[in-house]
């Protein structure tokens, strides 16, 4: 029987669960299911309000009808820091020890108020024959990781892990960064949420660039709420009848400008990987999370960036067949579910 673990993503609209099994035949889909979270529960990707969450993930586990109480959680937020750093080589078990006083001057926060991981990316040799690392260093804030186990289990959960949120939708949404097949250049994965996005670059599945940006789509609906003095959820619905066509020019400039401010962000974030020596030429561009649904979005990605974007399908990926999802609820949950899935994934390895 096929090994099972599940993924737990508390996002800024919903609480989402994925259960995932793996064999030597792939991965499937068991189970998939999302409750949606009042405004303000979760905000730029931090819980500020627990007891509404809770109660949601308590719903959500019924709703799914996942089996099992352990799930590994995801976190993205401004409390998290990536950053590459090289260092004199040390094996992995030396550089794990010695960790916090390796890594103390690299990132803006106490290292003994931050839960601290490492990938080891690359090892060489300098032109003085030092023998160095280049490492991607995560750090994150201890009381933050702390509000999402402790939220989770007072839903009724029992926390496997916390993983970071980048990592997860690259693993559900690209086979190369799965290590599954190889490409030439790099791939860039954007995953578009509510308040938080989500970019890493990876070259065959290593890592090479993570940045969190705190805007999303929810930055245009905001927009549209304000311009037309409308409530959240009606200027939702107006976005997406722009989509279709409709509203006036005026609210499709307001659309515009707030997609032009989101693909410069991208943008921003993309050059600046690409302006590091050792970056490789972007050479596919994935876009997935709820965000990506904004009218105009991937048009002005293409545009912008110069490349085709794809959008990613964690769910067909699987196959959906056990989920007892219908092909209109996977149309509908596709775009929202590569967290989840990505971070049940990774706790299958």
């Amino acid at each position: 029987m096929a090994a099972t673990a599940i993924g737990l993503d508390i996002g800024a609209s919903a609480v989402r669960v994925a259960q995932v099994s793996g064999g030597k035949g792939g991965y499937t889909l068991n189970a998939f299911g999302q409750v949606a979270l009042p405004q303000g529960a979760v905000v730029d990707g931090e819980i500020r309000d627990p007891g509404p969450v809770s109660e949601a993930i308590s719903q959500l586990w019924k709703r799914a009808k996942v089996r099992g109480k352990k799930a590994v959680i995801g976190i993205s937020n401004q409390r998290v820091v990536v950053r590459q750093i090289d260092l004199p080589y040390l094996e992995e078990k030396e550089f794990r020890s010695s960790l916090k006083f390796q890594v103390a001057e690299f990132i803006p926060m106490s290292v003994d108020d931050a839960q601290l991981d490492f990938i080891v990316v690359d090892d060489y040799t300098t032109e003085s024959q030092e023998h160095m690392m280049r490492v991607l260093l995560v750090a994150a804030a201890t009381d933050m990781v702390q509000s999402f186990v402790e939220t989770a289990s007072s839903g009724g959960v029992d926390p496997a892990g916390v993983d970071l949120v980048p990592f997860a939708v690259a693993r559900a949404v690209s086979a190369a960064a799965r290590g599954e097949t190889g490409m030439a250049g790099s791939e860039a994965i954007i995953d578009v949420g509510g308040s938080v996005t989500n970019i890493i670059i990876h070259q065959n599945g290593e890592p090479r660039f993570v940045r969190i940006l705190l805007v999303g789509g929810d930055d245009a609906t905001n927009a549209l709420a304000e311009s037309t003095s409308t409530s959240y959820d009606q200027a939702e619905a107006l976005k997406m009848d722009l989509a279709g066509g409709g509203g006036t020019p005026e609210e499709r400039t307001v659309l515009e400008r707030q997609v032009a401010n989101l693909v410069d962000e991208i943008r921003g974030s993309l050059d600046y990987y690409l302006s590091q020596e050792d970056s490789e030429p972007v050479a596919s561009v994935v876009l997935t999370g709820g965000g990506s649904l904004t009218p105009g979005l991937r048009e002005k990605l293409e545009q912008t960036l110069k490349t085709q974007v794809s959008v990613g399908t964690p769910i067909a990926q699987l196959g959906s067949n056990k989920s007892g999802l219908t092909d209109d609820q996977v149309a509908q949950v596709e775009p929202v579910s590569a967290t989840a899935i990505g971070l049940a994934m990774g706790g299958l390895r």
